[in-house]
């Protein structure tokens, strides 16, 4: 049989596609408000209802439960079933657990559940109030997948359990994650909202403190935050795992993990930290897992002077001990409509929908006291005329109809009459069936008011709820996450702040070539080894060497980078991307402040040294250079004044004050450079202690420097005698 259609294609897949997301939507994927449970989760706890899978009652085998739910309830893998079971059955998973496993229901560390087969399980106390009047029509039913058994729309839950403990789900479009929180603190809200239903989400968020997750751990939650996420039904949060230091002898300490973050895998967290410590990116000596049914993950540290505090936040930085948890409150309202809601609209859709199961279940009873309340009214007639009916039962052929007719009896009436048993006609019976009676008359006003009066149903599911929750152990009560309000730990630690920092000595040769020496040496002391040095700074491991080139570039270099010990010495060009003409003019520690840079055409500025550092290879450009012109020298700036000499012999000493300072720029004159002249060297000097040069092996010094002091940009006057034909400073 053939059959064509003739339709547009996108419209085809766009029908079966929607028809196909609202499937997954609703019968797979998103919980329901009312009772918090998908689908699946719901056909697992009826179908156990169904075995009588009570907490008081033995446990069945896993299978035979799964089997139970994919032949009646559920035309799906046995698996996803099985692993839905699982979850329920997992105290590490579920803030209050829905089943009781026995057997190896998988654990913290990831390991997987033994096999349906091995394991058992029946329900859990907390199910207990997941099944109230159901028996009592205060539920609608539907038929199953193939109409031959009957299934709850939705369970008659009296607690919030959507909320309680939470949900996760991926949808075709959408997608839920809610946290598990409180209970006590849920009932508290619930409460609050009965007795006044336009109560505000700040009201309501002075009870509820925030999630609640079976695991601890710390939540980082300021106000704004919460109030956001509790309005809208979206947001994120910090999860910290607990810890705590323990002393050990010799100063040496361990940090001890003892819970952590909500869904998160145990052995992954040691995985990271374990890999962090293969790649060097965290000071530990060690990682030990040291968990019994407690968690108690064991960080060593690799000595005793890390500071323990920060090490904890690197290690959170690096690993899941801290992860970002993301809200979106996802549901279904009735079973049927998805929305992203609050707060307060979960609360009150779940009151709306505890008032509609107690009234069904209500109204059940009544029908039904009635009808008990006729036959006892029968047999109150039968004790008053008992000889009569013994009389017209033993004599009439019909007696039933001449029941009917002498004493007005309705069928029911006479059916029950007729079934009395002998033994029941006793004195002692009468005065039971009077007892019933007015019982029953009491009962039956109560359930009419239940139904009719607001105030009446609004105390009775507060004390329903209060009742609950005195039931239930301290253990569970008691809030297990706490709730801080701003992070006391940093994002920013960096491994480097635990280097162990050591005095270096880096030196640059005539070559431009650059080498490392441990601790701090005089350059005196490292001239007689090797007269090629032609410059060297003392730093430390833990700050940048500063190297400015000709160019008017400047490249930060980890000294740690440096060849030391026996290698030999690499060209500067080896750790820096410069021009192939580049020259050295100065390397300096970026412990100091300020420098001076002084180009050949005589032009120069000061900088502060902090923010010339860069963490590109290829550096920084801070000196703009006109054509031919280049950087001569960059040196530290600490006295009050500054000397330059140009190639003819001119010598200027000026204000250092009168030099401006720039981050980047072409400078000011610092000397006037007439033609064919140019800047030889330049340095800092304080007046009042005249100033000294080399001139071969000797030194050489002048007390007053009156004479060369002028203004910035002057010419300068003619360089003192015996001062050296290289014109420098220092040679």
């Amino acid at each position: 049989m053939e059959k064509n259609l003739h339709k547009n294609i996108d419209n085809i897949l766009s029908e079966k596609y929607l028809s196909y997301a609202i499937s997954t939507i609703i019968s797979r994927s998103l919980p329901d408000v009312r009772d918090g449970l998908k689908p699946v989760h719901r056909r697992i706890i009826y179908s156990m209802y169904q075995l009588k899978l009570f907490n008081s009652s033995s446990y069945k085998k896993s299978a035979r439960i799964v089997g139970d739910v994919m032949g009646k309830f559920h035309p799906h893998g046995d698996q996803a079933i099985y692993d839905s079971l699982v979850r329920m059955a997992q105290d590490f998973s579920t803030r209050i657990k829905l089943i009781d496993g026995q057997g190896n229901f998988g654990n913290i560390d990831g390991d997987n559940p033994a096999a349906m087969r091995y394991t058992e399980a029946r329900l859990d106390s907390y199910t207990d109030y997941f099944f109230d009047g159901i028996q009592e029509n205060s539920v609608n039913f539907k038929e199953n997948y193939d109409g031959q058994n009957l299934e709850p729309e939705v369970l008659p839950s009296q607690l919030p359990n959507i909320l309680i403990n939470g949900a996760m789900g991926i949808a075709v479009g959408m997608a839920t994650n809610i946290p598990p929180h409180n209970i006590k603190e849920l009932v508290d809200c619930l409460i609050l909202l009965i007795k006044d239903p336009k109560t505000n989400i700040t009201k309501l968020l002075k009870i509820l403190k925030g999630p609640d997750f079976p695991t601890g751990g710390e939540v980082i939650l300021n106000q704004k935050e919460k109030k956001d996420i509790y309005s809208s039904g979206k947001g994120t949060f910090i999860i910290n795992s607990k810890w705590l230091k323990e002393d050990l002898k010799n100063g040496m300490y361990q940090l001890v993990i003892t819970e952590i973050p909500y869904q998160i895998n145990k052995t992954k967290i040691i995985e990271q930290l374990a890999n962090s410590i293969n790649t060097k990116k965290i000071p530990l000596d060690d990682v030990v897992d040291e968990s019994d049914e407690n968690i108690r993950i064991v960080i060593r540290p690799k000595n005793r002077n890390i500071d323990h505090k920060k090490l904890i936040e690197l290690c959170f930085k690096l690993s899941d001990l801290s992860i970002k948890f993301s809200c979106n409150f996802n549901v279904l309202i009735n079973g049927l409509v998805p929305k992203q809601i609050g707060l307060v609209e979960i609360l009150l859709n779940f009151l709306d929908h505890r008032k509609i199961s107690i009234k069904r279940k209500s109204e059940y009873n009544i029908n039904k006291i009635k009808k008990r309340l006729e036959i006892l009214k029968g047999y109150q007639i039968v004790f008053k005329n008992l000889e009569k009916i013994i009389n017209i039962i033993r004599k009439k052929d019909e007696p039933k109809k001449e029941l009917i007719k002498k004493f007005k009896l309705s069928e029911n009436q006479v059916d029950a009459i007729l079934s009395m048993r002998l033994g029941s006609l006793r004195k002692i019976d009468e005065k039971n069936i009077m007892k019933e009676n007015s019982d029953l008359i009491k009962e039956l006003k109560f359930l009419k008011k239940l139904i009719s009066d607001k105030k009446t149903i609004n105390q009775y599911i507060t004390d329903d709820l209060t009742n609950i929750t005195n039931d239930f152990d301290p253990l569970i009560k008691d809030r297990r996450t706490n709730i801080f309000h701003e992070t006391i730990y940093s994002n920013d630690i960096d491994i480097d702040e635990f280097k162990e920092i050591e005095k270096l000595t880096i030196t640059i040769d005539k070559n431009y070539n650059l080498k490392r020496f441990k601790d701090h040496i005089d350059h005196n002391d490292l001239k007689k080894n090797n007269t090629d040095i032609k410059q060297s700074v003392k730093i430390l491991s833990n700050q940048k060497l500063m190297l400015f080139v000709s160019s008017g570039k400047v490249f930060s270099i980890d000294p740690n980078d440096i060849p030391g010990g026996n290698s030999k010495p690499k060209s500067f060009i080896y750790f820096v991307d410069s021009q192939q003409n580049d020259k050295v003019v100065g390397i300096i520690s970026s412990e100091n402040n300020i420098i001076l840079s002084a180009s050949k055409f005589g032009k120069g500025f000061a900088s502060n040294l902090s923010q010339l550092i860069t963490i590109q290879r290829k550096g920084k450009q801070f000196f703009n250079l006109k054509k031919n012109d280049e950087v001569i020298k960059v040196f530290c700036v600490k006295k009050s004044h500054i000397i330059c000499v140009t190639k003819q012999e001119k010598m200027l000493a000026f204000d250092l004050t009168t030099i401006p300072q720039i981050q980047k720029g072409v400078g000011v004159q610092l000397i006037k450079i007439k033609d064919k002249d140019n800047l030889i060297d330049i340095t800092d000097i304080n007046p009042e202690d005249g100033f000294e040069w080399t001139s071969g092996s000797k030194k050489r010094k002048i007390d007053t420097i009156d004479f060369w002091v002028g203004k910035r940009a002057q010419s300068g006057k003619k360089v003192p005698k015996f001062f050296n034909k290289v014109l420098k400073f220092s040679e």
